[in-house]
């Protein structure tokens, strides 16, 4: 193992879970008449998608706004269960966190809301392996401002310089790395395993 590196911290999405539009999804999308890619467009690709994920609507006013939005008042218990049908499980990637967790203190930082992560919680049992788990609807900021990586050190006891961090986007490394982290930078698909090796992480 790299002992130069203390503390490995995993984003979510694209990491350990992985993002699809689910039959709930596509089948509100029909509903509504609209091409899924533009339905989940609507949902996702605003500031009001932004702003739930800093922490700035509740649940309730979320959903209410939303289903407003896609004038689907009527069916905003759909809607919220729709919201969520978008995560399916990563085995092989939780494994190596589950490896990586018996050498090193392990956390999450996340880009995501309270629906989102209530739900994942509930379904996928890899969370206690993580021993802090940053999220931004709970700090108040997104990845890449700088504050969401001060809070995930600060939560760890961790020092930027002997941190890792891993995530499918390549600018939400970008901070990180003039901070001083160690960074890698995993698109969909990409192998884990390997990248850590590249990386001076070795896998029992």
């Amino acid at each position: 193992m790299n002992r130069t590196v203390t503390h490995i911290f995993l984003d979510l999405g694209n990491i350990l879970v992985g993002l699809h539009a689910g039959e709930k999804l596509r089948a509100l999308a029909r509903k509504t008449g609209q091409d899924l890619t533009v339905f989940c467009e609507r949902i996702w690709s605003d500031q009001r998608s932004h702003d739930y994920e800093r922490g700035k609507h509740t649940c309730a006013e979320y959903f209410s706004m939303l289903a407003e939005e896609l004038d689907l008042t009527q069916a905003e218990p759909a809607l919220r269960e729709a919201f969520c049908d978008i995560f399916q499980p990563l085995p092989e990637r939780v494994a190596i966190a589950r490896q990586l967790a018996a050498h090193h203190p392990l956390g999450l930082i996340s880009n995501t809301c309270a629906a989102h992560i209530r739900h994942l919680e509930a379904n996928f049992d890899f969370f206690p392996l993580f021993q802090t788990r940053t999220y931004s609807h709970q700090v108040g900021s997104r990845k890449p401002h700088p504050k969401i990586y001060e809070h995930a050190l600060a939560a760890a006891g961790a020092r930027p310089e002997s941190s890792l961090f891993v995530d499918d986007l390549a600018e939400n490394l970008e901070v990180p790395a003039r901070m001083g982290w160690k960074t890698i930078h995993l698109p969909p698909k990409a192998d884990l395993a390997e990248a850590l090796r590249k990386s001076g992480i070795l896998l029992p």
